[in-house]
């Protein structure tokens, strides 16, 4: 008896529609859209200055005003310029930082956390309750900041900074890849950040 033969050629069709199909509903992850679907009220990260000598008075300037205009820029030609609308990057100049260890910085991050949320320990608003950028006199004038945990998982990661970050990776990709806990298509894990938004070997 003659097995009977299967309708090869019109499975594989089926397939390929199915494909093309599965590729219009789930486009590749886009960070602009990812922050836009979040449905931040803010999103934005905070940076503390921990250098107040006079000569750190004009890098600290030209610091804010790089990452605000590659922030802009990458924003306008991106997917979602809304998103610039509710951008809020927090620059924190305070002299009583002077020379603040990471620690401190971690410290008065949960503080501002907490009136950032309205009393709430951790926030809705992604990496901007998560993280904080530490701009001390090196980074002000290498190409590379601190971006620290603020409620660090682990206890070895209290009172130290998690990587070096180049200055230009300050952006919406950045912000994306670290992620939101209550959107799980957003970012990887934060450990594993790609390697051209990590300072390597600083």
């Amino acid at each position: 008896m003659t097995e009977p033969t299967l309708p090869t050629a019109s499975l594989s069709n089926d397939e390929d529609d199915y494909s093309d199909e599965d590729e219009e509903d789930y486009p590749d992850p886009n960070p602009a859209l990812n922050i836009k679907n979040c449905n931040y009220t803010k999103w934005g990260l905070v940076f503390y200055r921990t250098t107040y000598d006079a000569a750190s008075a004009q890098p600290w300037a030209a610091f804010k005003d790089r990452v605000l205009s590659q922030l802009r820029a990458s924003i306008r030609e991106s997917d979602a310029p809304e998103i610039l609308d509710n951008m809020d990057m927090v620059f924190v100049d305070d002299p009583t930082l002077e020379g603040a260890s990471v620690g401190d910085l971690q410290r008065r991050f949960r503080e501002w956390v907490r009136e950032d949320t309205g009393g709430a320990e951790r926030g809705d608003g992604g990496a901007r309750h998560e993280f904080f950028v530490k701009v001390d006199e090196v980074g002000l004038h290498a190409p590379y900041v601190s971006l620290v945990r603020g409620f660090p998982e682990e206890y070895g990661e209290e009172g130290r900074e998690h990587v070096k970050i180049w200055h230009i990776a300050i952006g919406i990709e950045l912000y994306d890849e670290l992620g939101d806990p209550n959107a799980a298509w957003t970012g990887r894990y934060y450990r594993c950040l790609p390697t051209h938004l990590v300072a390597q070997g600083y």
